[in-house]
């Protein structure tokens, strides 16, 4: 086939792409339906922009500024509900942290912790591997996780080409599926792991249906999780790729020239340090209310320091994915606030089933699955709203809902288009997808060994789903 040829049917797959919204929009809005004219709008919203969200008729933050639009030129809702719904909490906590995760990057904290800790521990092929993983997931306690794939990334390569490893070697494609699957793991520890979680939290709390979820109570709701499934992952990863009897001595000789070069812990990144466990402890202390306010304030203590530059924050924060979560918080909170969502549960589920634990696991697969094709926060403005519907049509506390669809939205090992971190090492040349298919076994027996943890040690947070498995 001819570029010419390519390039036509590149525009025709495009041209679909962007005509798949509207119509699906229009079709939902002139079917037949048992809602009213608000609902029946919002639904023909939410409809517009999973389309052009998975097609990816434009950039995601677009679709998500389109979507806040219609809700008021549809009808859905008026101008003022909608815009006022794109300035909630979750976005400004969103900008906090990841201003927050500049400074680390900016001032070698991250990478400093990263370096001295595979030099620790990384004294063999296993062994090594095992320590980018588990870098790759401690870090995300205090780094959003693309960050720290961003971060690991470079370091990874270095050590592959230190080793002289080809593209087909084993060794190479362990280490960036280790640092890729740490980070997708590592994004479920806590709220400074990932947006997603303030962006689930954010729509929770416009439903108003029950206690707010802590910085605290959501890490200790979710890191076990957390953890299960990077140990999950690092057996998998063992297995699919056995240790070769490769020599590290030169990998660990470069890692040794990199934390040289970057001399003795400095004042400021002390400083950095302190201040990034004071805003820890504040947030847990003041509770769920302020989260947002205080990401902001430190914020403005990070700049005072001179711990970073305007223009440092303008290259290394992700300004599209704010405008993201802004827009898909909009239109979930549409979704709930004109009853659509109840509706939809209403058609797909039954009014009661023999266990909410068949129905749970299978609304934690679909969230999965749909992640591995959409942006998480796309999926989470797609499916809250309904599981939070199912959650009230069930008797399941609200607020289990709101921590498991989060947790699941992050369990995507296998595509390129699931997680930046897995587009990054798709980049890179070294992997394939038949490399990473393995990684669907690890995201079912995440959910299951996390639904596990929801039954046995949840009750003990007040979390209780129900007494039949």
């Amino acid at each position: 086939m001819s570029l010419a040829s390519l390039g036509r049917s590149a525009e025709i797959r495009k041209g679909l792409a962007v005509l798949s919204g509207p119509l699906l929009c229009l079709i939902i809005l002139w079917m037949p339906m048992s809602l009213d004219a608000e609902g029946q709008a919002s639904l023909a919203v939410l409809a517009f922009c999973a389309s052009w969200w998975l097609f990816g008729a434009v950039p995601l933050p677009v679709t998500s500024l389109v979507g806040l639009g219609l809700l008021p030129a549809l009808g859905a809702l008026p101008v003022s509900d909608a815009l006022s719904l794109f300035g909630n909490q979750a976005v400004f906590f969103v900008v906090g942290i990841f201003i927050i995760s500049s400074v680390l990057l900016q001032t070698g904290v991250s990478e400093r912790w990263a370096l001295i800790g595979l030099k620790r521990f990384g004294h063999s092929e296993n062994s090594l591997s095992w320590a980018v993983l588990f870098f790759s997931w401690g870090l995300c306690a205090i780094t959003v996780s693309h960050a720290v794939a961003a971060l690991l990334l470079p370091i990874v390569l270095r050590i592959i080409r230190s080793l002289n490893l080809e593209f087909q070697s084993k060794l190479s494609k362990r280490l960036l599926l280790s640092m890729a699957w740490g980070t997708v793991c590592g994004s479920n520890i806590g709220m400074l792991s990932s947006a997603r979680a303030s962006l689930a939290l954010e729509l929770y709390d416009e439903y108003g249906v029950g206690e707010k979820v802590g910085m605290l109570e959501y890490s200790l709701a979710t890191a076990p999780a957390s953890l299960l499934s990077v140990l999950i992952a690092g057996v998998v990863l063992q297995w699919l790729f056995p240790a070769q009897g490769i020599s590290i001595q030169k990998a660990l000789s470069s890692i040794q020239e990199r934390i040289e070069a970057q001399g003795r812990f400095s004042k400021r990144q002390m400083l950095v340090c302190l201040l990034l466990v004071g805003m820890i402890i504040t947030m847990i202390v003041t509770g769920p209310s302020y989260l947002g306010v205080v990401a902001l304030l430190f914020t403005g203590v990070f700049f005072a320091f001179q711990l970073i530059t305007w223009e440092e924050a303008e290259k290394t924060v992700n300004w599209g994915v704010v405008l993201l979560y802004g827009g898909a918080i909009a239109v979930g909170s549409a979704v709930h606030k004109t009853g659509a969502s109840h509706w939809l549960v209403e058609q797909i589920f039954p009014d009661s089933m023999s266990s909410v634990w068949i129905l749970l696991f299978g609304f934690a697969m679909m969230t999965a699955f749909l992640t591995e094709l959409l942006s998480n926060s796309a999926v989470i403005a797609i499916i809250l709203p309904m599981g939070l519907a199912m959650a009230e049509q069930q008797g399941i506390d609200p607020r289990v809902i709101a921590l498991v669809t989060p947790v699941c939205a992050g369990l995507a090992f296998v595509l390129p288009t699931s997680t930046p971190a897995m587009a990054m090492v798709f980049g890179t040349g070294y992997l394939r997808t038949r490399d990473t298919i393995s990684g669907a076994l690890i995201s079912v027996l995440s959910i299951i060994g996390f639904l596990i943890i929801v039954y046995y040690l949840w009750p003990s947070l007040g979390l209780v789903v129900g007494s039949e498995i």
